[in-house]
């Protein structure tokens, strides 16, 4: 299969070159890894509004090989905090923060990479969102400034962006929403909680903690795993790219705060984590705990 070329945040980019085969469920999920997928040179594949469909198809076609979806999102920053220490909180009062937040922000970038039985899939797909103005909406100003020296442009995400109403309907057509799937993603409260704002047509998140844990279900299945918790049971601490330094984890390719690219280097965490702590260990015992919420 024909490697993409490591173009981040290019404009909209010509059709890509493999041919999507039909998509097919897998009975259950794969949660046997082979590390080499850690070793993969890796591309992040930008998708606007113009290649949307198309790179649908493509992810769909790989989807039944990799079924284990990492996801990773980006979002304005927090504009609402607590007085109560983070250390402190419980699940609700954490939950509480995440849903003001998430209710009143607006959803940048969504990152998936893919991994199964053979390792990581070599491509990860950075889906851009239009809606989001600076001058209009809600955010945090440092979180903005960072995501900018990261590379993030604004006026082209609004210019080319995908059509937030267009985002869920084609996120079921690719059988991402499929509930057999696996999903992953690192320290994903937030990341779970902005993929379900937009699946759900931008609808507040549930009042209640359960009631979002039910929707997480509802959407995602019951194969939900948060590599940061994983990471603590290997008594790994810190963020990600303090875990993936624990771990001799390089980057792949791109930036951190960038969707795809940390997709992907959360999928290379996870794969040498299972290699090397989890090969004798029922990791099934850990879905569903989601860090700071359960």
């Amino acid at each position: 299969m024909a490697m993409y070329s490591q173009s981040v945040r290019a404009p909209p980019p010509p059709p890509c070159r493999f041919v999507p085969r039909p998509c097919y469920v897998m009975a259950r999920p794969l949660l046997v890894f082979m590390p080499n997928g850690a070793l993969l040179k890796a591309a992040v594949r930008d998708v606007w509004a113009s290649n949307f469909d198309e790179e649908l198809s493509n992810l769909s076609a790989v989807l039944p090989r990799y079924p284990c979806v990492c996801v990773d999102t980006e979002f304005p920053g927090a504009v609402h905090d607590s007085d109560m220490p983070r250390y402190m909180r419980g699940p609700r009062e954490s939950y509480e923060l995440v849903k003001r937040n998430v209710d009143d922000l607006k959803l940048l970038q969504v990152g998936i990479a893919l991994s199964g039985p053979t390792g990581r899939f070599p491509v990860a797909w950075q889906f851009n969102i239009r809606g989001f103005d600076p001058a209009l909406h809600p955010h945090a100003p440092a979180s903005i400034a960072m995501l900018r020296e990261q590379g993030m442009d604004f006026a082209m995400l609004n210019e080319f962006g995908i059509d937030p109403k267009d985002f869920a309907p084609g996120f079921r057509r690719s059988g991402l929403a499929c509930g057999r799937l696996t999903r992953t993603a690192f320290s994903g409260s937030y990341d779970f909680a902005y993929l379900a704002k937009a699946l759900t047509g931008g609808q507040p998140l549930p009042d209640t903690l359960d009631g979002f844990l039910a929707l997480v279900r509802r959407l995602f299945g019951h194969s939900v795993f948060d590599v940061k918790h994983l990471a603590r049971c290997c008594a790994m601490r810190g963020g990600l790219e303090q875990v993936a330094t624990a771990l001799g984890v390089k980057r792949a390719v791109g930036r951190a705060h960038c969707a795809g690219s940390d997709s992907l280097l959360t999928t290379d965490v996870l794969l040498l984590m299972l290699h090397r702590f989890f090969r004798n260990v029922d990791v099934l015992a850990h879905a569903g705990t989601i860090v700071d919420l359960t």
